[in-house]
C-alpha cells in the first residue's frame, strides 16, 4: 500500500463525530487539525445526504483538507462473539467462520457485516473474536462520507483501534478505558486472547470539572461496571486483578476523580495523553491529552497503512472477487481449450471424473458407520455444552443479594433456598422493621431481580426486640 500524506480520523457516536487530521511533516506524523462535529438537529446517520452536506461545510470551515478518512464506530453499534478454532486452522479460518456466521446469524445474516480479530486461547489453540455491525448503518456512513467529498479507507471500532495503538501496553493484565461525550467504553484482551470492546451503561457527568453532585454517583456506577466486566469477561478469575487501567478521557474532568476511581477499584489508574504513547506532538502549543485520542489512533493507522483490529470495509470474511482476465489471456485460454477438446482430452477427463465419483461413493459407504458415530458424539457434546457456563449466574445472584444487605449489621439471613430457574426465598431477622423494608426496596430497585414479594414480617419472640421476615424473588441477571 502506498504511503499517504494526509488522513482524517472520524470517531462517530450517536449524535456527534470527533474529527482529527494527521499529516506527514518533516518525516513524522503530526496532528494538523482537531474539532468536534455535532450533528444538526433532527438529522442523523440515517439521513446520509443531509448529514454529509453538513459535514462538508463543517470540514471546510474548520480548515480540514484530507480527502481520505477512517471511520470508527462506538461499541453500541458492534456485537462480538468468541469462537474457538481447531488446532492448526491456518488459511481455513475464514472458511470456518463463514460457516459459523451463516449458522449463528441465519435470521439477520444479510443485515450485518462481519470481520474477526485474531487471538490465542488459554490452551494455546487459535481463538478469534467474531465481530458484526449493521450493514445499513455502515452503508449510511459511507454515503455520508461520499457526500462530504471523502473516500473511506476503513471502518472499524473506535475503542478497539485506540487500544490496538498502545504499542504493547495492552497486555492481558491491562485495560483501556475510553471516556467521551455521551458514553464510556472499555477495551481488554478477551479470554480467547483477542482485543474486545464493551459499552458501559454509564455516562460521564455533564459538568466538565467533575464537581457536580452527580460526579460521585457516576464514579460509583463506573466502578461497579468495571468490577463486573473485570470479573465476568476480562480473563479468568485465577488471573487476579488487572495490573493497570489506562484512561483516555475526552471529557476533561478533574484528575482527582480518577484517583478516587483507583481507590474504589484498588487498581492503579493512569491518565494517558496522545504525546505519551505516540511520537506526534501534533505541532501544537499544548498536548492533546485524552481528547481526540480514538480519532488520532484511526487516522495514524490509515496514514501508515497499518492493519486495524477489524475493518468492516475490507472484511476478511467477505467473498473474494474473481480476478478479471485480460482480453488476450482470455483468448489464449479459449484457443487452448478448443485444442484440448479437439484432441479428445475432454472425453478422457470425463471418464476420469466418473471413476473418481465412483471411488468417493464407495469410500462414503464404507465410512457411513463412523460418520453416524461422529454425529452422535457431536450431538452429545452440544447437549452437554448447555450445562457448562463460564459465567456462574448463581454466584452473581448471591453477590447481588449480599450487596442488598447493609454492611453495618442490624439485619441478617437465617436461610436461603434456590431453585434451578433461580427463583428463591430468603428468610432472616432484623432489629427493626425499617431495615427489612430498606432491603426490600433495594432489591426492587435492582434490575437483576424481579417478582420481589414479602412473605411475612412479624415479631421474632415474646420480647419484641427482633422481627422475623421472609421474601421471595426471581434472579434475571444482567443478560
Amino acid at each position: 500500500m502506498l504511503p499517504r500524506r494526509r488522513m482524517l480520523g472520524l470517531a462517530v457516536t450517536q449524535r456527534s463525530a470527533t474529527a482529527i487530521e494527521v499529516a506527514v511533516a518533516k518525516g513524522a506524523a503530526r496532528v494538523q487539525r482537531a474539532a468536534q462535529f455535532v450533528f444538526p438537529e433532527e438529522t442523523g446517520v440515517d439521513e446520509p445526504q443531509r448529514l454529509g452536506q453538513a459535514l462538508k461545510e463543517f470540514l471546510h470551515e474548520a480548515g480540514f483538507s484530507a480527502s481520505r478518512c477512517v471511520i470508527g464506530l462506538d461499541a453500541a453499534r458492534v456485537s462480538a462473539r468468541e469462537k474457538s478454532l481447531p488446532p492448526a486452522s491456518g488459511d481455513s479460518v475464514a472458511q470456518i467462520l463463514a460457516i459459523a456466521v451463516e449458522q449463528e446469524f441465519a435470521s439477520d445474516y444479510k443485515e450485518l457485516l462481519f470481520d474477526y480479530a485474531d487471538g490465542t486461547g488459554d490452551d494455546g489453540n487459535p481463538s478469534v473474536l467474531l465481530v458484526a455491525a449493521p450493514r445499513r448503518h455502515l452503508d449510511h456512513l459511507v454515503a455520508m462520507a461520499k457526500e462530504a467529498g471523502l473516500t473511506v479507507s476503513a471502518i472499524t471500532s473506535s475503542t478497539m483501534a485506540l487500544a490496538d495503538s498502545v504499542n504493547g501496553l495492552l497486555l492481558a493484565d491491562r485495560l483501556v478505558l475510553h471516556v467521551f461525550q455521551g458514553g464510556v467504553e472499555l477495551a481488554a484482551k478477551s479470554r480467547g486472547g483477542a482485543l474486545r470492546a464493551w459499552r458501559l451503561s454509564v455516562s460521564p457527568p455533564a459538568e466538565p470539572d467533575g464537581s457536580a453532585p452527580a460526579a460521585g454517583t457516576w464514579l460509583d456506577e463506573l466502578a461497579h461496571e468495571l468490577r463486573r466486566i473485570m470479573y465476568m469477561h476480562a480473563g479468568d478469575a485465577a488471573a487476579g486483578q488487572p495490573r493497570e487501567l489506562l484512561v483516555w478521557d475526552e471529557t476533561g474532568p478533574d484528575p482527582k476523580a480518577w484517583d478516587a476511581l483507583a481507590r474504589r477499584l484498588d487498581v492503579p489508574v493512569r491518565l494517558c495523553a496522545s504525546d505519551e504513547w505516540r511520537s506526534t506532538a501534533a505541532g501544537r502549543s499544548a498536548p492533546l491529552g485524552g481528547q481526540y485520542s480514538a480519532a488520532t489512533a484511526m487516522a495514524l493507522a490509515g496514514l501508515k497503512g497499518r492493519p486495524l483490529p477489524v475493518d468492516f470495509l475490507h472484511s476478511r470474511l467477505a467473498p473474494r472477487r474473481p480476478l478479471a482476465l485480460r482480453r488476450k489471456v482470455a483468448w489464449g485460454i479459449g484457443v487452448a481449450a478448443a485444442v484440448l477438446l479437439a484432441a479428445g482430452l475432454f472425453v478422457f477427463d470425463l471418464i476420469q471424473v466418473e471413476r473418481d465419483v465412483a471411488d468417493l461413493e464407495a469410500r462414503l459407504a464404507e465410512n457411513a458407520p463412523s460418520l453416524a458415530a461422529a454425529k452422535d458424539v457431536v450431538a452429545r457434546a452440544a447437549f452437554a455444552r448447555a450445562w457448562y457456563r463460564r459465567q456462574p449466574r448463581l454466584l452473581e445472584c448471591l453477590r447481588e443479594l449480599t450487596l442488598a444487605f447493609p454492611a453495618d449489621g442490624g439485619i441478617w439471613t437465617t436461610s436461603l433456598s434456590m431453585q434451578e430457574d433461580l427463583r428463591g426465598v430468603v428468610a432472616g431477622k432484623a432489629t427493626t422493621e425499617s431495615m427489612v423494608l430498606e432491603v426490600l426496596d433495594t432489591l426492587k430497585a435492582n434490575p437483576r431481580f424481579a417478582e420481589i414479594k414479602p412473605l411475612y414480617l412479624r415479631e421474632a419472640g415474646r420480647g419484641g426486640r427482633e422481627v422475623a421476615f421472609a421474601m421471595s424473588f426471581r434472579f434475571v441477571g444482567s443478560d
